[in-house]
């Protein structure tokens, strides 16, 4: 597969808890692969995608709950899918964290999806109609060197 063609599909993969987390990294690891991404995309997509996935199941099921996680990719990006059926979240919602404060001062979390848009180059977000949410993570890939 070639990340450098219009689209091309990856796969779907589908997550139920924590303890997928684990095969989800794999899973897009080999898209990574598949895509051509290089070492620093696919260190941005691993770290984002482990941040949405506990998010959703921290804070959206509060537990257990299915999470589909679809990969593909178009001209120069790797693109990844996030669906569950959990209740409505827009991250544009979450607070913003405090990042003058020193540490010691500051409470734990609040960082997550502040480090999510820092990681990707697009953040989108869509609540699917019948309830549930898709966070949509893309990331882009430099141009291939000339020749390549």
């Amino acid at each position: 597969m070639n990340a450098r063609s219009p689209a091309v599909g990856v796969g779907v993969f589908r997550a139920a808890a924590m303890a997928d987390l684990p095969a989800v990294l794999a899973f897009v690891d080999a898209a990574c692969d598949a895509l051509s991404a290089d070492g620093d995309a696919r260190f941005a997509m691993r770290l984002a995608v482990e941040e949405v996935f506990t998010n959703i199941l921290e804070h959206g099921y509060r537990g257990n709950g299915p999470v589909e996680v679809a990969v593909d990719g178009g001209p120069r990006c790797v693109r990844v899918r996030l669906s569950d059926q959990a209740p409505k979240f827009d991250p544009a919602d979450a607070p913003a964290p405090d990042l003058d404060s020193p540490l010691e001062e500051r409470d734990p979390g609040g960082l997550g999806w502040h480090l999510v848009r820092q990681l990707v180059d697009e953040l989108e977000y869509r609540p699917a109609p019948a309830g549930g949410n898709t966070y949509t993570l893309v990331k882009q890939l430099p141009a291939p060197a000339p020749g390549a």
